[in-house]
């Protein structure tokens, strides 16, 4: 849906000279995007507008569950202030999109061929995305350039399909089955201390799939 295709509704008018500035310099900042922003900017503008017609964020019970347990709170997201959740994950995974590395440079990164990456692709070992164009691997998963250690076991325990977003987020936020003198750690944390990646495994396992 581009810009042009929004659904057309009379416009509201200002209700003042500080909406109307607003509105201007909205406008000028249009104006200045160019390139991949313009999409981000359209895909910004659709949500808000759609958020504006229907008064619906559109999240299902089990993506409340799941943001819930990730710290963003359900009346948070009942801000009519606040951008519409769904709006932010869809701009949230086109941002992990981008930072996605093909098979080859993969490859490079885990000093293998570009037949082992495909091989660990389909098997699930490593995290991936099919494209009509081949294997997607988001970068998240190769924290400071490199494959943490057990993090073949780790992997599959993400459903395929799995949000980048909420994916991510699991692997990075400390969970309370991963404990190390008391202090709770993220599961790439626990790997980089050499933690038990069984362990790691069933803590991205309840976050994801066993939600409320």
């Amino acid at each position: 849906m581009s810009i042009a295709h929004l659904p057309q509704r009379t416009p509201r008018l200002p209700h003042g000279t500080q909406d109307r500035a607003a509105r201007d310099r909205l406008l000028a900042l249009v104006t200045q995007i160019e390139g991949d922003g313009l999409e981000v900017a359209e895909e910004m503008l659709t949500g808000i507008v759609a958020h504006q017609h229907a008064d619906l964020r559109g999240l299902t019970g089990a993506e409340i569950s799941a943001l819930g347990r990730l710290g963003v709170s359900e009346p948070a997201l009942q801000e009519p202030s606040a951008l519409p959740a769904t709006t932010r994950g869809r701009l949230w995974e086109q941002q992990t999109e981008q930072h996605a590395c093909t098979v080859a440079e993969a490859a490079e990164i885990l000093g293998v061929t570009t037949a082992r990456v495909r091989q660990r692709c389909a098997a699930g070992t490593l995290l991936a995305q099919r494209r009509t164009d081949g294997w997607r691997l988001p970068r998240f998963q190769f924290p400071e350039g490199r494959e943490p250690l057990g993090w073949s076991t780790v992997a599959r325990s993400i459903p395929a399909g799995s949000p980048l977003l909420l994916t991510e987020r699991v692997l990075t936020s400390p969970s309370s089955r991963l404990r190390i003198d008391g202090e709770a750690l993220a599961p790439f944390e626990w790997l980089a201390q050499g933690g038990d990646p069984e362990a790691a495994a069933e803590a991205v396992d309840d976050a994801l799939n066993r939600l409320p």
